[in-house]
């Protein structure tokens, strides 16, 4: 099959594309010298628009970045209908892309950071890709991986995240390819994949390191997911350099509330409904902003609860007990739930290897206080197990096995296969400490069916 490189238009719509070319290029007030530099000569540009070269489809594509059109309009389009124009994503140089969907991507952002995937899902689906600009269709198919990701649908993400690299690479913007291969790498890390999530993040950081990245949160991003891949790669001493890397970073970085976010979300969707699309479009942007300032402070939390996690495994226990501490401050802070709730477990779970039961009961009722509230059924779980282990410990057996036994229902639910494995390990040993030898067995299999169930889902 001819690649896009060589193969040429026909000669039937070669005239077509020519007048096309020429009258986009005339709306917008491009020269054929602007049009044509650097790739280009004047007179190649001349001859495609009179209809007397036909062009390859990889000029074309170069052209349509140009003019700011998908390739499809220049290959069907017909400038002299302003309708049909519109309908491929074409407008002319006074009105510039369709508005509607540029606040249709910003709320679907949004709805994102306020974990309403499905609602983001539902503004996105009706976006045809072919039918709108190729920055558009670049944050089109971007977001539609960060929906998946907050679905978690993780094979589906890389689909759409995969895409979303190529548009990048085709725009030849470093840095919007880098942050959808920074989902990407996440997607992976979901999936399992370790070795697929630090190669995408490795490619991020050498942006980063040449320069090519300077935004601050984005490093952030990108060194943490780091550090979280050599943790899983079992290379601590490069975990905790990148954990440190992430915190430096952005360090002293003030923290907002969500309530103004959701205003500006609010006062945006009002412009909307009466048809005011640039104010719908600049309060969509505010209201973004914050939830983004909101979501590096989590980040920042979680970034201290893992390097305090790869110090616990460094038997590092003050240094360990001291960051999650800390992070316990930030998420509590921002009222983040889940994150709250993760941090609490981690740290009760370390009082109690230190002995302090009774501040380590107390942590993890907190922690399961905070799961319980958002409904979340991983960190109730979690938290649940971090109780078991202490009334376990309190030689309370009845209720550590009524602790375990709900947070196992709780992850078996939510198909959280890996953390599931874990904590039937975690119950077997206890078990198997008791004497109750055949109840540790059947603990065991529980946990080998959930990590060939994960292992499964990798494939799949």
């Amino acid at each position: 099959m001819p690649s896009l490189e060589t193969t040429n238009v026909g000669k039937a719509v070669a005239a077509r594309v020519g007048t096309n070319i020429r009258e986009v290029r005339t709306k917008l007030g491009m020269t054929q010298a602007q049009l044509a530099a650097p790739e280009f000569s004047i007179s190649y540009i001349s001859a495609i628009e009179r209809g007397k070269i036909r062009p390859s489809l990889k000029a074309l594509s170069i052209l349509a970045k140009r003019l700011d059109v998908p390739l499809t309009f220049l290959l069907e389009g017909s400038p002299s209908g302003a309708a049909e124009a519109r309908a491929v994503g074409y407008s002319p140089a006074d009105s510039g892309p369709d508005q509607k969907v540029d606040v249709d991507l910003l709320q679907a952002s949004v709805l994102i950071q306020q974990k309403a995937c499905t609602d983001a899902q539902q503004l996105l689906d009706p976006i045809q890709a072919e039918r709108i600009t190729t920055d558009q269709a670049y944050r089109l198919y971007l977001l539609h991986g960060e929906v998946h990701m907050g679905l978690g649908e993780y094979q589906e993400a890389v689909v759409d995240l995969r895409t979303a690299v190529s548009q990048g690479e085709s725009l030849n913007d470093a840095e919007y390819t880098e942050r959808a291969r920074n989902l990407l790498g996440k997607a992976y890390f979901s999936l399992y994949n370790y070795t697929l999530a630090m190669e995408n993040h490795l490619k991020c950081n050498a942006a980063i390191e040449s320069g090519q990245i300077v935004d601050p949160v984005f490093a952030l991003d990108v060194f943490s997911n780091l550090a979280n891949d050599y943790f899983r790669h079992g290379d601590l001493e490069k975990a905790v350099l990148f954990y440190h890397r992430a915190l430096e970073t952005l360090d002293g970085l003030e923290r907002d509330t969500k309530s103004y976010a959701q205003k500006y979300m609010e006062i945006s969707q009002h412009y909307k409904v009466i048809g005011k699309l640039a104010t719908a479009r600049d309060y969509a942007m505010r209201s973004l902003a914050v939830y983004e300032m909101r979501d590096e402070q989590r980040l920042v939390g979680l970034t201290h609860q893992r390097l305090g996690k790869t110090l616990e495994r460094q038997n590092r226990l003050d240094d360990a007990e001291q960051e999650y501490r800390v992070a316990i401050t930030i998420e509590r802070e921002l009222n983040d739930e889940v994150s709250a709730s993760t941090c609490l477990t981690s740290l009760a779970e370390l009082l109690l290897k230190r002995g302090k039961i009774e501040e380590a009961e107390q942590k993890a009722q907190d922690a399961l206080t905070f799961a319980r509230s958002s409904q979340d059924a991983q960190t109730q779980g979690q938290a649940l197990i971090a109780l078991a282990q202490i009334r376990h410990q309190q030689g309370d057996f009845s209720s550590a096995d009524a602790f375990f036994t709900q947070a196992l229902a709780l992850l078996d639910e939510s198909n959280a296969h890996e953390i599931a494995a874990g904590a039937y390990f975690r119950y077997a040993n206890m078990l198997e400490e008791r004497g109750e030898v055949q109840h540790s067995l059947t603990a065991i299999k529980k946990a080998y069916e959930h990590q060939r169930q994960g292992k499964r889902g990798d494939l799949e």
